[in-house]
């Protein structure tokens, strides 16, 4: 690691602070279907290979994996 590198870990008072960069504010590919998928988690349908079924006809050509990393926060 160079200096700068470890300079900036210490300095960080915690975790989310070393998270910054140019790709924080990258889209992603389920980022239109997030709120579909948070509303119906709200309802109580928490299986994250449904959810992926309902939104595969809708559109979305991402991962079941993605899926089920955004409804895991």
């Amino acid at each position: 690691m160079t200096c700068r590198t470890v300079q900036r870990y210490a300095d960080a008072a915690t975790p989310e602070e070393l998270f910054t960069g140019q790709w924080q504010n990258w889209a992603s590919v389920l980022d239109e279907y997030k709120t579909y998928l948070d509303g119906r988690w709200s309802e109580g349908f928490t299986n994250a290979w449904k959810l992926w079924e309902e939104i595969v006809p809708l559109g979305y050509k991402g991962s079941y994996h993605r899926v089920r990393a955004h409804l895991r926060q």
